[in-house]
């Protein structure tokens, strides 16, 4: 079957970064040596943009050193501005049969909770509402009787999306979306944030995961809540992580840490709640 004039395209741009034909621009990173084109990096990145229209020896050599940076991220990065994607690649939507769905506690408890999902308080009227819906939720002691389509993550599990690549592609995804901020590449922030996401999801009980927790907040300003949130909310969901020694030294050097946490659990017992 042939392939698409998306794809064709694509393999198109992915030769020319391989081949270096017709390159314009050469990118150096510690031994790496990047023949790329102005037409695909500029418009991909502020940086390069700005390097090559107002630089002073990049623009009269044709070539941009990046001396402080890791020649795998670069690498990376370099795959990215061509084919908007970088290794590890996740599962597409009809690779994600094999899909892992986590016990749920239902029949354990089912007959001393309802455990009927989504719950609404007072849903029906002129009938009490149901306090004893599941053994994480207490109507009037975790909610006002407020309830509004309430599905307890505990109770009710997703299955988990497909993971790609290993634990220590946690601390990698982190790098991917420093870098995209640094060089202000369009999209980047966004897919690493999704693969981080999912391998949080995978690989919290690691110890990969504490070193891309501290390398998160160690790099991201704290009004980028990107990655953060998800530290903190992968940390909620399993609160066992706060006796990791890695974990639970990032939580004491970074305050925002402990502070996300902490407003993850109120959101998720609902004690935000007006």
């Amino acid at each position: 079957m042939t392939a698409s004039p998306q794809k064709q395209a694509l393999a198109l741009l992915k030769d020319l970064l391989n081949s270096g034909d017709y390159a314009d621009l050469i990118i150096t990173c510690g031994q790496d040596t990047y023949k790329v084109h102005k037409a695909v990096v500029c418009v991909r990145s502020g940086f390069f943009a700005r390097a090559v229209r107002f630089g002073g020896q990049e623009t009269h050599t044709g070539s941009i050193h990046l001396p402080e940076d890791d020649p795998e991220i670069i690498k990376l990065l370099m795959q990215y501005l061509y084919e908007a994607e970088y290794s590890p690649v996740l599962p597409t939507t009809d690779q994600q049969g094999a899909t892992t769905t986590l016990p749920s506690s239902r029949s354990k408890h089912s007959k001393e909770y309802r455990l009927d999902f989504p719950h609404t308080c007072f849903e029906n009227p002129g009938f009490p509402c149901p306090r004893n819906v599941c053994p994480h939720h207490w109507c009037g002691s975790e909610c006002a009787y407020d309830c509004s389509a309430f599905v307890c993550r505990i109770c009710v599990t997703q299955p988990l999306p497909p993971a790609a690549g290993k634990a220590e592609d946690l601390l990698l995804h982190a790098k991917m979306y420093e870098i995209g901020d640094k060089y202000e590449v369009a999209g980047l922030r966004d897919i690493a944030k999704d693969k981080f996401n999912v391998s949080c999801k995978h690989f919290w009980n690691t110890t990969s995961f504490g070193l891309a927790a501290k390398h998160v907040f160690s790099t991201t300003v704290e009004d980028d809540k990107g990655l953060r949130d998800i530290v903190s909310a992968t940390i909620s969901d399993h609160i066992e992580l706060v006796n990791d020694p890695e974990v639970d030294k990032v939580m004491i050097e970074h305050n925002g840490l402990a502070v996300g946490v902490l407003q993850a659990k109120i959101k998720e017992g609902g004690w935000n709640k007006k």
